[in-house]
């Protein structure tokens, strides 16, 4: 009896017309000068978690006599929400300095560092950059410039700055100034790393997110391939990649090569790189340290199995310059960044069992007028899941039988879709309306695959019926192999 199983991804998509900031628009802009006489309070357009923490002053200022600060403890800082939905491209800048004791009080350790991040379409929360408090002398002043990502681009993005910790009350300042947003009429970089996909540094580290421009880059020092590489140097650093939504991710590859004075500078000692990537709780997990003491201009290629952790929606990699010597010294070379999605692993089973037959009781037997049950039962062996709304099942008609299209599940259907029980469900249904529907999941096909409307009982003119699955086909995880099975039945002529 012939039959199949397919697996069909249909995507549709429309271009609606959109209204589009022009060039030059500014999009969101504080200077800090609204907080009023002896600027007193952050404007209605900034939230804290700490009003203790975070406030207006005139300690310093890049431009007229305010400016926002941070301090004290942990606190986040927030903007209102920006519309950044019909930007082409945009730009945030903004002038931070760090404390000192001539006009506030200097941050001193990692823990009383700033972060300036952007929000997600999905709510979360992603560093653009870190001003690190160790790293940066006191009253440094720091002009940011980033090309916000593609991802920051939405209708309810925002951007905040969180200061990790401080020592208490009126310690550990960071000043914050002329924060603004403009429309720059260029689309993001594209040379992101994405699912099943690669980054090759061609393009720059336009799309990858910083803590410090001066200690990472691009060079044609050395490469995996075909040019470039990206570089982290100096001290420490970490470049980050933009969240990638990794769902069926199974594979992180990189070419990694150790600085050697013939084209950049080694590193040495505790001058490690570390790779980690950031799990579905939030907290980064380190795949492997490469230590810095080791041959000059070693090259590893590595491929590293990733967990069920790594497989979410906010998916990002992480490299991480730990420590170096200043100046133009420590250099590590990273290249052709790859994510390898997992793939789906279908197996199905047809089975046949005899319901009844006209003459015998207890043990009926397959002779003409005998109702037999078909059940195909469909297994993911594989990781990955099958695309939502892409799970089709066709299967002929044996031509000495005849299919029935009245109620067998109960609910009028003629098909019976059995779901996998506990950690083994599928994550799929079979919508069923009547036998006359063109929208739901069951389509019965006459001899020359026309879609025709059954009988409702035992009929002859439909040969061949199509199944076409709501939702997407789980991936197996540990012991688990979602599955799934449909029970018809037919008549033997």
């Amino acid at each position: 009896m012939p039959r199949f199983i397919a697996c069909v991804l249909f995507v549709l998509f429309s271009l609606p017309g959109i209204s589009r900031a022009a060039p030059g628009d500014i999009l969101f802009s504080d200077d800090f000068e609204s907080a009023g006489p002896g600027c007193a309070s952050l404007a209605a357009n900034w939230s804290t978690t700490s009003t203790a923490r975070s406030g207006t002053s005139t300690q310093t200022a890049s431009s007229g006599v305010c400016s926002m600060f941070t301090n004290a403890g942990e606190v986040f800082v927030t903007s209102g929400s920006l519309d950044l939905s019909s930007a082409t491209g945009a730009q945030l800048t903004a002038w931070v300095r760090k404390g000192a004791d001539a006009f506030s009080e200097d941050p001193d350790n990692s823990v009383e560092s700033l972060e300036l991040q952007a929000r997600t379409s999905s709510g979360s929360w992603v560093t653009l950059q870190s001003f690190s408090a160790p790293g940066l002398p006191d009253g440094a002043v720091t002009n940011v410039a980033i090309s916000l990502p593609a991802w920051a681009l939405h209708a309810s993005g925002a951007i905040r700055f969180h200061q990790l910790g401080g020592s208490g009350s009126s310690w550990d300042y960071w000043h914050i100034d002329d924060v603004l947003v403009t429309e720059t009429g260029t689309p993001p970089a594209t040379g992101e790393l994405s699912a099943n996909g690669c980054e090759d540094f061609e393009d720059g580290l336009a799309a990858w997110l910083r803590s410090n421009t001066s200690r990472s880059g691009t060079s044609s020092a050395t490469a995996g391939s075909p040019s470039q590489s990206m570089y982290l140097r100096h001290d420490a650093v970490t470049v980050t990649s933009v969240p990638v939504a990794a769902g069926n991710v199974e594979t992180l590859s990189a070419w990694i090569r150790r600085g050697a004075d013939s084209f950049s500078e080694n590193p040495d000692g505790s001058e490690n790189l570390i790779v980690s990537y950031l799990n579905d709780s939030g907290v980064w997990v380190t795949l492997e340290t490469f230590t810095g003491s080791g041959a000059q201009g070693q090259v590893f290629n590595r491929t590293w199995t990733l967990p069920a952790a790594a497989r979410h929606g906010g998916l990002q990699i992480r490299f991480e310059h730990a420590g170096g010597s200043g100046s133009d010294f420590d250099y590590w070379h990273v290249d052709d960044v790859c994510l390898t999605s997992a793939m789906p692993d279908l197996s199905a089973q047809k089975s046949v069992t005899v319901e009844s037959d006209p003459l015998s009781g207890g043990d009926p037997m397959a002779i003409p007028g005998a109702w037999l049950r078909y059940s195909i039962e469909v297994t993911n062996s594989g990781a990955g899941s099958v695309d939502d709304g892409s799970m089709t099942i066709a299967d002929d008609i044996d031509p000495q039988t005849t299919l029935f299209t009245g109620d067998l599940d109960g609910s009028g259907s003629p098909v019976i879709f059995t779901d996998g029980a506990g950690a083994d469900t599928s994550g799929l249904s079979l919508p069923f309306t009547s036998l006359s529907s063109t929208t739901d999941g069951i389509t019965f096909l006459n001899a020359s695959g026309v879609a025709i409307t059954p009988g409702g009982s035992f009929d002859p003119a439909v040969r061949s019926i199509r199944l076409d699955f709501d939702g997407a086909f789980n991936g197996a995880t540990g012991a688990a192999s979602p599955t799934f099975t449909v029970t018809y039945r037919v008549r033997l002529d």
